[in-house]
């Protein structure tokens, strides 16, 4: 009875770890498990994010069955956000899935407003610095490719900057020592999705 329920245990691990991961490819990396997040341009030149105390909540549709938010206020990064989301093959987008988080962020933070004063698009990470109410800034690393879509909010721009230095190595960030926004994201698109119908099912055309 020991033997077989090890091998449950073993099966049930394997099965959860598939499932908390994205992708890795030659392009780009993005690897998340219980503990830590890897990210980068290649293989050869990852960073690794090791969670302080992460709070994982998993969210499902008609559209999306591997989806999850990731919450942690990390010991080195600071408040880091994270949702991954993979549409199923017979489901498009409405729209931009950046502009459906920017939207969400407004409402859900009663924000005043939300200006982006930095973008960059580097192979499938697009890079952006929002100013928030005139006077403070927040970092978004959007993640793209295939029928997935990952977002890392990051409140005090330090992994922003460290992953994009990766990319490139003269990188700058004039806004990393600015007064940086405090307000806690924590919400879902998929969550939110019965409701503001970010994505749906594709009706096959006549």
């Amino acid at each position: 009875m020991q033997v077989i329920n090890a091998k449950i245990i073993s099966v049930l691990f394997t099965l959860t770890l598939v499932f908390f991961t994205g992708c890795s490819s030659s392009n780009s990396v993005y690897n998340l498990d219980y503990n830590s997040l890897s990210l980068g341009k290649n293989k050869q030149s990852i960073i690794s994010i090791d969670f302080t105390n992460p709070i994982l909540k998993r969210y499902s549709s008609g559209c999306s069955l591997n989806s999850y938010t990731l919450v942690d206020t990390n010991k080195e990064y600071g408040n880091l956000f994270v949702e991954y989301i993979q549409l199923e093959q017979n489901c498009t987008w409405n729209g931009l899935p950046s502009s459906f988080l920017e939207t969400s962020l407004k409402y859900e933070l009663k924000l005043k407003s939300i200006e982006t004063v930095e973008e960059l698009d580097i192979q499938s990470y697009n890079f952006k610095t929002y100013k928030i109410n005139d006077d403070s800034y927040l970092s978004l690393i959007y993640i793209y490719g295939g029928s997935e879509e990952r977002f890392i909010l990051d409140n005090e721009g330090k992994l922003y900057t460290k992953l994009l230095k990766s990319f490139k190595k003269d990188y700058e960030n004039k806004f990393l020592n600015k007064k940086r926004f405090q307000g806690n994201y924590n919400s879902s698109l998929v969550n939110k999705n019965i409701i503001n119908h970010y994505f749906e099912v594709e009706i096959p055309s006549k």
